[in-house]
């Protein structure tokens, strides 16, 4: 009684009334899962029963079938001997016919030595064999007894021949059809498909449910059960067996006079349905056990889940936007713990609605802050630029007329300090862009003992200014070449070693490179400088981050060297290391991932190397007569400069200060080069471009070149997309114009300079041209036309694994190599990037990269045929 009031009164209801509770009333509901393990025991009982049920009978049921196998063939032997023995002897009038139709003779003959005359002692429908079963059949012949043959074909359908020798050496033979044993394996059927098989000591079918096989006397020697009954063994076996496409049990056994095999096989699945059947009243039972479990666990999870639920679908509705939305409260019989739960949410989220305002308010204005920079960064790299390109250019000018000691004096202060604004520019520039866009990582092979040397030479003239010692170490072993982004990769090594220079002034820099065999590019750059302490460690990565702000400090810069080559590491997913002690020095470490080049492979840039000689020796190509310029720039000043510089250069220039007036003149008059300023009210350079490529015009094709104070890749991209061929970022120097004078072809033919230029290495053709002659450069073009089109259709159809192997990387590279000494630029970068697929197993991207080396190749075949044509001509 005392009990009973406690359970109603709630004390006893109140000491279960946590998570713990019903997770120990939950595990005892499992029990379901030993009704499961009881319901799948009793299958398994009842099909082991099943099975040992049927491993007996078929066994037996294959053996009687041998057993009658074996005394029919014991039979028919002994009928065929007895008229082989009896051949002369008269017989009662149809006694021999009824004798050899009992055992399924179609035809009993003798034969001479010679093959030369065939006597019929019985015949029933049935042609005389070829001589080349004859030939067979005397060879399996033999003089003590008859000898029974596998089941061969005729025209007639299966048979099998008996055969034996007399002493004068006739063949007699006899042609027995397969009905008997049809009729003995049709008479053994169970179940929905067990049946009886029948086969001979080759493995060749007899009778079989199938009648195409029987037909056909198929070959099933490559099956393992048929290779135990031919072998004489007995037993039972399981296997898939394909006529049924099914998984079978099989009895099995030999014929002990013939050497053939009798199998009685059927379907596991319909031994599985029997032990189904005999265990389901095991089933009903467990199942309705189970069920009664499942009904108690849900009942009792639902204590639990329910107010789970609850907080789930608040908190979805807080994340929808749904402010507003609480927990409400629970049933008196909910944990404890839950119902703390609730109080704690509801309480967090009273407090996070009071910050979401100022949350929101902060995050937009961080978003209108981070838009006001990228908008400040574009127009004050315009606003600097247009006003350096003046300045740049009229200095040019400057140096170009005669001038006092003094003059040339203030004259290089002037263009030091220009020099030193245009970098602050570029940095604060290049920041931008690997902060803004997405870095696209172009890959080539890069010399990494010319980069390092050529960075310390540019820095050269600044230690020995300050008095430090730079030194240089390469790795014994090391790959001189790998490929990776040169930019990037010169960005990184230039701005460590400047920034070991500048912040180590009579110091000792040490400048290492390594390569890590796992495929890594490692270089140190160590010096004995102030060194970095530890708290700023965390910062000197970040943009303009400065150590020493002071009024008084001794190094000058944006503070935008390290945050460069921070960020052209992580573009190309490397990792970049700074170990420093106050008063002892600093070691910067990167870790770059490349693909080494193997040693004696051809250079891509090997242009570059070439003797200055062999250089000059180009003008003559290179187009260096005279060519008309139309200057299109909006401020008056950079019309004057450009047209001024363009004038020494000894080139003719015409000038137009808007669009409007830029597309006038040339649809009027023919022009060389188009030197198009972007940024212009009304029409600008973009929309000139477009206009002049769409319409037909003297200048429909003519190189357009764009000079703009614009230096970001999404402006740049923008550019070319409008048909211009190239960017001159302002400021603009004499020698960047020369430069691009350089690279215009006077001849106007259909297939213009620039578009050459975008499928070939000018440069590198011309360097073939003058060093190996004209016949040479283009034999090499054609053969390597030829060889790229064969390479690109026998990888086409290939499978991935046949790709994947050495020997079709090792011809991918050597092509490429070839496509990178002739020039085929394009092509060279296709089959690149299809050699970098291939080795990293990037199977799926090589359909599309073989796609853009087909394209390639037609580009590159148009574009050398007008080169070589045009290298004719000038010669």
């Amino acid at each position: 009684m005392v009990l009973s009031q406690s359970v109603f009164n709630g004390s006893f209801w109140t000491s279960l009334n946590n998570v713990r509770a019903y997770i120990f009333l939950g595990m005892v509901m499992v029990v379901a899962c030993p009704l499961v393990l009881l319901m799948q025991n009793s299958y398994q009982i009842a099909y082991q029963r099943e099975l040992n049920k049927v491993e007996q009978s078929h066994l037996v049921i294959a053996e009687n079938l041998a057993s009658s196998l074996n005394r029919y063939a014991t039979d028919m032997k002994a009928a065929f001997d007895f008229v082989a023995e009896n051949e002369g002897r008269a017989f009662a009038l149809g006694s021999l016919s009824q004798l050899l139709e009992t055992y399924s003779f179609r035809m009993v003959a003798i034969v001479d030595p010679d093959n030369s005359n065939v006597e019929k002692l019985y015949e029933r429908e049935f042609s005389v064999p070829s001589l080349e079963v004859l030939d067979s059949l005397r060879e399996m012949a033999t003089n003590e007894t008859s000898t029974l043959s596998g089941v061969q074909s005729s025209p007639h359908g299966p048979v099998i021949y008996v055969a034996r020798l007399s002493p004068a050496g006739t063949l007699v033979f006899g042609a027995v059809d397969t009905s008997y044993f049809v009729e003995q394996q049709m008479k053994i059927a169970f179940g929905d498909r067990g049946h009886a098989m029948i086969v001979d000591h080759r493995g060749r079918v007899i009778a079989h449910p199938k009648k195409e096989w029987t037909e056909t006397s198929k070959d099933v020697s490559g099956l393992a059960v048929v290779q135990r009954m031919t072998s004489g063994q007995t037993g039972v076996l399981q296997f898939f067996a394909p006529p049924i496409k099914a998984d079978v049990i099989a009895g099995y056994t030999f014929v002990p006079s013939t050497g053939w095999g009798a199998m009685v096989p059927q379907p596991i699945a319909e031994l599985e349905t029997a032990a189904s059947l005999e265990a389901n009243s095991y089933i009903q039972i467990l199942l309705l056990l189970f069920i009664l479990a499942l009904l108690a666990s849900w009942l009792i999870s639902g204590l639990i889940a329910r107010p789970i639920q609850s907080l789930s679908h608040v908190i979805t509705k807080v994340s929808g936007g749904n402010l507003s939305a609480r927990v409400p409260e629970f049933k008196s019989i909910t944990p404890r713990e839950l119902t703390s739960l609730r109080f704690v949410l509801n309480a967090l989220l009273d407090n996070w609605c009071d910050n979401r305002a100022l949350l929101e308010n902060s995050l937009e204005a961080a978003k209108d802050a981070n838009r006001r920079k990228s908008e400040a960064i574009s127009v004050l790299s315009h606003e600097m630029r247009t006003p350096l390109n003046d300045v740049v250019g009229a200095l040019d000018l400057l140096k170009q007329t005669e001038m006092t000691a003094l003059q040339r004096k203030y004259l290089g202060l002037v263009s030091n300090s220009t020099n030193t604004l245009l970098s602050h520019v570029n940095s604060v520039l290049e920041v931008s862009r690997l902060d803004n866009y997405k870095v696209k990582v172009e890959k080539d092979r890069v010399s990494i003992p010319e980069l390092i040397k050529a960075i310390v030479k540019e820095n050269s003239a600044q230690a020995e200014h300050t008095g430090s010692q730079i030194s240089l170490s390469f790795a014994p072993d090391m790959p001189l070449e790998v490929e990776t982004d040169a930019q990037l990769l010169r960005s990184i090594a230039a701005n460590l070693i400047g920034n070991a220079v500048k912040f180590a002034p009579g110091g000792q820099i040490d400048v290492s490179a390594n390569a890590d065999p796992t495929g890594y590019l490692e270089i140190v750059v160590k010096d004995n400088g102030p060194g970095i302490a530890e708290r700023d460690i965390d910062v000197i990565f970040e943009p303009f981050a400065v150590v020493d702000a002071t009024y008084g400090r001794k190094a000058e810069g944006t503070g935008l060297g390290l945050c460069i080559a921070a960020m052209s590491v992580d573009a190309l997913d490397g990792q970049i290391t700074v170990n420093s002690e106050v008063g002892v020095g600093s070691e910067f470490g990167v870790r770059i991932p490349v693909e080494f080049v193997k040693a004696g492979s051809q250079r891509s840039d090997e242009q570059s190397c070439a003797p200055r000689a062999v250089q000059n020796a180009l003008a003559h190509v290179t187009g260096s007569e005279p060519k008309h310029v139309l200057v299109v720039d909006d401020n008056e000043t950079n019309r004057l400069v450009l047209s001024e510089m363009l004038k020494r250069l000894g080139h003719q220039v015409a000038s137009a200060a808007n669009g409007p007036d830029a597309l006038k003149v040339s649809m009027v008059e023919s022009f060389d080069l188009i030197l198009m300023d972007i940024s212009m009210p009304g029409m600008d350079g973009t929309d000139v471009a477009e206009s002049l490529r769409q319409h037909e015009g003297p200048n429909q094709y003519t190189k357009i070149i764009a000079q703009t104070a614009h230096a970001s890749p999404e402006d740049h991209d923008r550019v070319l997309a409008a048909g211009i061929q190239g960017v001159l970022t302002k400021p603009i120097t004499m020698e960047m114009l020369s430069s691009t004078l350089d690279g215009v072809e006077v001849d106007k033919g259909l297939l213009r300079a620039d578009e050459a230029m975008a499928q070939l290495d000018l440069e590198q053709l011309k360097m073939l041209v003058s060093v190996k002659g004209t016949d040479f450069t283009i034999k090499s073009l054609d053969a390597l036309l030829r060889e790229v089109s064969s390479l690109i259709q026998s990888l086409k159809p290939s499978s991935p694994q046949d790709l994947c192997v050495q020997d079709v990387i090792d011809q991918v590279h050597a092509t490429s190599g070839a496509c990178a000494t002739l020039g085929a630029k394009s092509l060279h970068r296709s089959l690149f990037q299809i050699e970098v697929s291939l080795k990293r197993g990037m199977m799926s991207s090589i359909s599309e990269w073989l796609e853009t080396a087909e394209r390639a190749l037609e580009k590159t075949r148009l574009a050398t045929s007008e080169f070589c044509s045009r290298i004719e001509t000038i010669k």
